[in-house]
């Protein structure tokens, strides 16, 4: 062959074998999600699962009172935000899913899934998305993937999710379990993401992410999911649950109040289960004892253990305080209390109860009441 001939033979040999490669714009990894609402609890959520790093960084996202949306193919934040803005605003999944795609001209491309305000549903897969790409509606949820093998997956979240029990959460991640043992998406690394939103249910009640964790890379990104959701569980929600329970009771409705405050029991003894020798768990569920008014003798004895876990802690001894004087036992109490001065250094918020403690004494005293020893 003539050199010229083989050079133009390689070159279109090389252009065979480069557009063989499909570019990173196309090349989509597989990917599952579903976006949920639990309309009983006000709690909106997502789990995504992804072979590429980071999906819960830029796919999912939720606000309490307005919805959650979940985009795997061509994700953008800031149509996300936009949603949850039309969300808030009381209008529809379907409205606001209709809003983004005019005059979006790469609408093809994209895939979005929309849970809104009340429940309603909005989905679509644009025909230019990778096959397998699709989603599955039911009351309350959707199920989306992108290139998987086929609808399998989806089909698998669906009915996991609607056969689960527990919290959001819960069931969420019960539904990529069931995706991935239909079709896995790990191979070198894949990622998985959970968000769940409830007005005031983040720590200390400062945010509405009462759910909001990542394995960004991991060879088997769910069961790392799982094991970090079990640890955000015992550490954060019994609090969150508790605070709930002290809005319906505020807000006249005892039947919730009380649903409320025994899964946050359960899940302070759980916590203690986990970790026995953890003094911040005994307190935990010490102080929900004696202020939720369960069982002041328990929380007496919980806090006991925490202090012997634990001494010189000024917390600890504050709990032990406000259990005493719950239990009754005003000089226990104030003894309880000048340790937490003590160890405080004269912390004001001690110092303060302690003062008001000790002329509670002085008064009863001074009518010639006895305290309990």
């Amino acid at each position: 062959m003539p050199k010229v001939a083989r050079r133009a033979f390689a070159a279109a040999a090389a252009v065979l074998v480069l557009a063989s490669i499909p570019t990173l714009a196309h090349a989509a990894p597989p990917s599952f999600a579903i976006v949920a609402i639990d309309s009983l609890r006000g709690e909106w959520g997502v789990a995504a699962v992804s072979r590429w790093i980071a999906v819960g960084a830029r796919s999912i996202g939720a606000r309490a009172g307005a919805g959650a949306w979940c985009a795997l193919e061509l994700p953008d934040p800031r149509e996300g935000d936009r949603v949850l803005d039309l969300l808030s605003k009381g209008i529809s999944a379907r409205a606001a899913l209709d809003s983004l795609a005019l005059g979006d001209d790469r609408r093809g491309e994209r895939q979005i899934a929309i849970v809104g305000k009340s429940g309603e549903t909005a989905a679509k897969t644009g025909d230019l998305c990778p096959p397998w790409s699709g989603e599955r509606f039911g009351r309350g949820y959707v199920c989306q993937g992108v290139a998987l093998r086929d609808e399998a997956p989806v089909t698998a979240m669906a009915q996991a999710f609607l056969a689960a029990r527990g919290t959001l959460a819960e069931r969420l991640i019960a539904a990529i379990e069931a995706a991935e043992g239909v079709f896995p998406v790990r191979d070198e690394t894949e990622s998985a993401a959970l968000l769940v939103v409830h007005e005031g249910g983040g720590p200390n009640g400062w945010s509405d992410r009462m759910v909001d964790l990542r394995v960004d890379s991991s060879a088997d990104a769910i069961p790392a999911l799982k094991s970090l959701y079990a640890a955000h569980a015992a550490t954060f929600l019994p609090a969150a649950y508790a605070r709930f329970g002290d809005e319906a009771k505020r807000r006249g409705d005892p039947v919730s109040a009380e649903r409320e405050y025994a899964r946050a029991e359960d899940g302070f003894r759980t916590a203690i289960a986990r970790r026995p020798k953890d003094a911040d768990a005994r307190n935990e569920l010490a102080w929900f004892l004696a202020t939720h008014d369960r069982d002041v003798n328990e929380a007496v004895n919980q806090a006991l253990v925490a202090i012997h876990l634990r001494d010189r802690d000024p917390i600890l001894y504050d709990t032990l305080a406000e259990a005493e004087y719950r239990s009754g036992s005003l000089v226990r109490a104030i003894e309880a209390m000048e340790r937490a001065v003590k160890y405080s250094n004269g912390g004001a918020r001690y110092a303060d109860r302690l003062k008001r403690w000790t002329r509670e004494r002085e008064t009863l005293e001074g009518k010639g009441a006895k305290t309990t020893p």
